[in-house]
C-alpha cells in the first residue's frame, strides 16, 4: 500500500498545476477549480490499479478535469433573470411543437441506447453521472452515446433538407 501511495504521488501530484490551470480556465473560479482537481485526484486514487495502463498521464488527467468542468458548467443555471410570468417557450407555439415532434421522430430512428441517453439528458433532465448510473455504463460511454446520437441526428436532418 505504501508503495502505491509513493508511486501515485510521484506520477500524478506533479500534474496538479496543469490540472488546476485547465479547471480555472474552464470554470473561471479558482476555488471551484480547486474542488474539481481534488475530486479528480480522489477519482484517480480510487482507480489507481487501472492507471498502470495509462500511457499519457498528463493527457488523461487533463481530460478528466475537462469532463468534470463541462458537467459543472452544464449544471449551472442561467445568469440572466426572467420574469416568472414570461415562459421560456410557448407550448402552444406551432414552431416549438414542430421542432419537438421532429426531435422525437429523429430519436425514434436512433439505436436504442443512443436514444435512451439523449432522452434522459433532454427530457428527463439528468446529468451525465445520473445517466451513467441509470444505464449502468461509464461517464465516458455516456459522452460517446450522446455524441454519436447528435452526429446521426445532424446527418438525418441534412439528408432531409437536401431532398
Amino acid at each position: 500500500m505504501k508503495r502505491d501511495t509513493e508511486q501515485f504521488k510521484h506520477d500524478y501530484l506533479p500534474l496538479q498545476p496543469a490540472m488546476q490551470r485547465m479547471a480555472e480556465r474552464l470554470l473561471g473560479n479558482e476555488d471551484e477549480a480547486a474542488d474539481v482537481v481534488q475530486d479528480c485526484f480522489v477519482a484517480l486514487w480510487e482507480q489507481r490499479s487501472d492507471l498502470r495502463r495509462v500511457v499519457n498521464r498528463e493527457a488523461w488527467c487533463i481530460q478528466l478535469v475537462k469532463h468534470r468542468c463541462i458537467d459543472i458548467i452544464r449544471k449551472r443555471k442561467p445568469t440572466y433573470s426572467l420574469d416568472d410570468d414570461m415562459p421560456l417557450y410557448d407550448a402552444e407555439d406551432d414552431a416549438y411543437s414542430a421542432r419537438l415532434d421532429m426531435a422525437r421522430s429523429l430519436l425514434d430512428r436512433l439505436p436504442q441506447r443512443q436514444a435512451e441517453a439523449v432522452r434522459m439528458r433532454h427530457f428527463d433532465d439528468l446529468d451525465n453521472d445520473e445517466i451513467a448510473a441509470t444505464m449502468g455504463i461509464s461517464i465516458d460511454n455516456v459522452y460517446t452515446l450522446i455524441s454519436r446520437a447528435y452526429s446521426t441526428m445532424r446527418q438525418m436532418i441534412a439528408k432531409y433538407e437536401n431532398r
